[in-house]
């Protein structure tokens, strides 16, 4: 849901309240024991505002959140044939959101990145590079276009339009004994990262459904290295099971070129990969929501040799005002 004004009727109890727990509760484990599914060497599927603007159950004007990511994936390297590169990182986010009027949200990420990069041969880990530090902050805007609300039917609906980039914030520059470390194990990426899309949303009583498909492009950096252009979407749903508890089910995809350096298209890297995105919201105290999501990849068609885990997210979201 967006920061904007919504209908009455949250106290209501659905009739399939324990059903949709049930989905929830399987969507998670599904998350906590799914296999390795191939997708790009570096995902971000789904809506670009789903982090910083998607306050589940939450209302208002003036809204912080905290959230912290673990992914991890592996590509073939490129200097080693018959290796992999093996890269886990966390992110650790500030968000601020802001609802200057009723129609616009304006938003702004400042990440902290953690990234090491693993040579794997043969099943022998030999540690590349660990790098920590500024990523690359985002700011984006949304603006709701067209909005029809129904107060006795308790229903809103919402055609949006967003934009934003990222900015070269974080440092592409990290060197280990001398020598400049991988692209895909530095903090930042060194690149503008400028993107818009276009988001639905259609909200009745306990229940919310989204949509939004968004496109993301990335400028060369000083290192002659350019991230792929993508396609974004997601679709989500989301249930008051209870008054203090949100149960969230959607699928996030990304459809991504190849990125690029100076020898060509960069193997191993572009696709299209189809994720879960199951999550559970909980009303903690007042106006605090602590939250949980994933994404567990279902369908992938990639470039490559290609391999990600299921990432989770966590964190905590305050409505200020």
């Amino acid at each position: 849901m967006n920061l904007s004004s919504e209908p009455s009727g949250r106290a209501g109890r659905p009739s399939s309240a324990a059903h949709l727990a049930l989905v929830a509760a399987t969507a998670l484990a599904t998350l906590a024991l799914a296999r390795p599914a191939r997708a790009c060497s570096v995902c971000g599927c789904g809506d670009p505002l789903l982090t910083s603007s998607d306050p589940a159950a939450l209302s208002g004007q003036l809204r912080l959140q905290l959230d912290s990511e673990y992914l991890s994936m592996r590509a073939g390297s490129e200097d080693e044939p018959g290796a992999h590169d093996v890269l886990t990182q966390w992110t650790h986010r500030f968000n601020v959101a802001y609802r200057p009027m009723e129609r616009m949200t304006l938003s702004a990420t400042v990440p902290v990145v953690q990234k090491t990069l693993r040579s794997d041969a043969s099943g022998e880990l030999r540690t590349l590079s660990d790098a920590a530090g500024l990523g690359d902050v985002e700011v984006s805007a949304r603006f709701a276009a067209w909005r029809a609300v129904a107060i006795g039917a308790a229903r809103v609906q919402e055609l949006a339009f967003s934009g934003g980039a990222a900015l070269p914030t974080g440092d592409n520059g990290v060197r280990r004994d001398g020598a400049r470390i991988d692209e895909h194990g530095q903090p930042g990426t060194g690149a503008w990262g400028p993107f818009a899309g276009v988001h639905f949303r259609f909200e009745q009583h306990d229940f919310t459904t989204f949509a939004s498909l968004s496109g993301r492009v990335r400028t060369r950096n000083a290192r002659g290295y350019t991230y792929g252009a993508a396609a974004l979407w997601s679709v989500h749903g989301q249930f008051f099971v209870r008054r203090r508890l949100v149960v969230d089910l959607g699928v996030d995809g990304r459809a991504a070129a190849a990125d690029r350096d100076d020898a060509g298209a960069v193997p191993h890297t572009g696709g299209t990969v189809l994720s879960l995105a199951p999550g559970v919201y909980v009303n903690a105290a007042g106006k605090a929501w602590l939250f949980l999501r994933g994404q567990v990849p279902l369908l992938q068609r990639l470039r490559g040799d290609q391999d990600v885990r299921p990432s989770l997210n966590a964190g905590l979201q305050l409505q200020l005002r």
